[in-house]
């Protein structure tokens, strides 16, 4: 297999979960995957985008309650999950966002809800990002437990 996780897999080859796991090994992708999985029983979903740039390509869908939890990408050594973060919870955020890493508090302060919602991309390199990662998971599960 390629180191490029872009170009592993082409269109018509879809990668399985465990081709996933297998590239993602030295990742915390399956940290997120343990975490997402006893917390919540996602519905796992492979889907192809052809968007360019890191975001194109195969990559992990988690839904459930009817909506995408967060979508997980391969990156050349490490993982990233974009979530999506309701505007409800925007004061909660407030409250809590300087505990967070830096990645996520720039996301927060730097960005204007789009459609109702804060748009996180976390690039999970280290247990905080991890965690920053769970904490913004679990406010966008109650936003989907709501609807």
């Amino acid at each position: 297999m390629e180191k490029k996780w872009q170009k592993a897999f082409s269109l018509e080859e879809r990668p399985t979960l465990e081709d996933m796991k297998e590239f993602a090994e030295a990742t915390y992708f399956k940290k997120i995957l343990d975490y997402l999985t006893e917390e919540y029983q996602p519905k796992l979903s492979v889907e192809y985008s052809k968007e360019k740039g890191s975001f194109g390509g195969w990559h992990l869908k988690t839904k459930k309650y009817g909506g995408n939890i967060g979508t997980i990408y391969l990156c050349d050594g490490y993982v990233r999950m974009m979530v999506v973060v309701s505007e409800l919870f925007e004061e909660e955020l407030s409250e809590n966002i300087f505990s967070m890493s830096e990645e996520v508090q720039k996301t927060f302060k730097e960005s204007k809800p789009v459609m109702g919602g804060y748009w996180f991309v976390v690039d999970v390199i280290s247990e905080k990002t991890l965690e920053d990662l769970k904490y913004l998971v679990t406010l966008r599960v109650r936003k989907l437990k709501k609807t």
